[in-house]
C-alpha cells in the first residue's frame, strides 16, 4: 500500500519547490499560505462536514503551519533545489522525536539509511553558497516538519480527511494573523497557475498522502524513503538552468540514493527469508 501513496507524493514534491518559489514572486508568504490552507480546508470540510479541535490537533496545526511559514520564507532566499536539500535534514530530527513521543524504536537499517542519506545531504550542501537567513529558516522548518510527521502518526486512528481539514482550517487562522505584517498580492495568471499547483497538488493532496503514509508505516520507515525528492528537484533545477551540477552535488545525490537502498535492505532480507521458509 505504501508505494501507492509514495510515488505520487515524490512526483508532486519534485516540482513543488520551484512552483511555490515562483508563486511567492506574486504574493507574500502569509497571503500565499493563508489562501492555500483556507481553500484546502474548505474543500475537505465540504467532504467531511466535520472538524476536530483537541490538544493533539491543535499541536499538529501549530507544527504544520509553523513549518510551512518557515519553509516559505526560506524559499525567498534560496533556490528551490537547495530548499529541498536543506528541508530533507528532517529525517534526522524525526528519529529521536518519534522515539520520545511514540516510543517507536528504529531498525538498524533505517538508522543507517537515514545517517547515510544525511551525509549525502551534507556533501551536497558543501558545494552551495547558501544564504544564512534562508538556510537557517529552512533547517528549522525541517524540525517542525519532523514534529508534525510524528503527530500524523500519533493520530493515525482518526479519520484522515477530518484531521487534514481541521489542520488546514486552524492553520489558516495562524496565517491570517500574520497578513497585516506582510501583505502583498498580484493576482496574475502566472500566480494563479502556481497557486493552483501548490494548493491542490502540493498542499491538499501531498498533506493527505503524507498523513496516509504515516498511518500505515512507522515514522522512521517513511521519512527515509522521501530522500529521493531533493535528488529529482535538483535534476529539475539543473535542466531549467537554475543551478550548476558540481561533483559534490553528484556525489551527494549518489550517497542519498545509497541511503535509500540501505534502508530497504532489511525489508528485502525479510522478504527473502519468508520465501525461503515457504520453499
Amino acid at each position: 500500500m505504501l508505494p501507492v501513496y509514495l510515488i505520487p507524493y515524490v512526483l508532486i514534491g519534485t516540482f513543488l519547490y520551484s512552483v511555490t518559489k515562483d508563486g511567492l514572486e506574486y504574493a507574500s508568504p502569509p497571503v500565499f499560505m493563508e489562501m492555500r490552507y483556507l481553500l484546502s480546508g474548505i474543500i475537505l470540510f465540504a467532504i467531511t462536514r466535520k472538524i476536530i479541535i483537541n490538544k493533539d490537533i491543535f499541536l499538529l496545526s501549530l507544527f504544520t503551519s509553523t513549518s510551512t511559514a518557515l519553509w516559505s520564507y526560506g524559499l525567498l532566499y534560496v533556490p528551490p533545489s537547495e530548499s529541498a536539500v536543506l528541508s530533507y535534514t528532517m529525517p534526522l530530527f524525526a528519529i529521536p522525536i518519534s522515539f520520545l513521543v511514540l516510543r517507536e524504536t528504529p531498525k538498524v537499517n533505517e538508522i543507517a539509511g537515514i545517517v547515510v542519506g544525511f551525509i549525502g545531504v551534507l556533501v551536497y550542501a558543501s558545494s552551495l553558497t547558501v544564504s544564512v537567513i534562508g538556510g537557517t529558516l529552512t533547517v528549522i522548518n525541517a524540525i517542525f516538519w519532523a514534529l508534525f510527521s510524528v503527530y500524523y502518526r500519533k493520530l493515525r486512528d482518526y479519520d484522515h480527511l477530518v484531521v487534514n481539514s481541521s489542520q488546514f482550517l486552524l492553520g489558516s487562522v495562524f496565517f491570517l494573523l500574520l497578513i497585516p505584517f506582510n501583505y502583498r498580492l498580484d493576482l496574475s495568471t502566472r500566480f494563479l497557475l502556481d497557486f493552483s499547483y501548490s494548493t491542490f497538488l502540493g498542499g491538499l493532496v501531498m498533506f493527505l498522502l503524507w498523513n496516509l503514509m504515516l498511518s500505515v508505516e512507522k515514522v522512521n520507515k517513511v521519512v527515509v524513503l522521501i530522500f529521493s525528492i531533493p535528488v529529482f528537484s535538483t535534476l529539475f533545477d539543473y535542466f531549467r538552468g537554475v543551478i550548476e551540477v558540481t561533483p559534490a552535488v553528484v556525489g551527494g545525490m549518489g550517497i542519498i540514493l545509497s541511503g535509500l537502498f540501505i534502508s530497504e535492505l532489511g525489508k528485502e532480507r525479510k522478504r527473502l527469508g519468508i520465501q525461503a521458509k515457504r520453499k
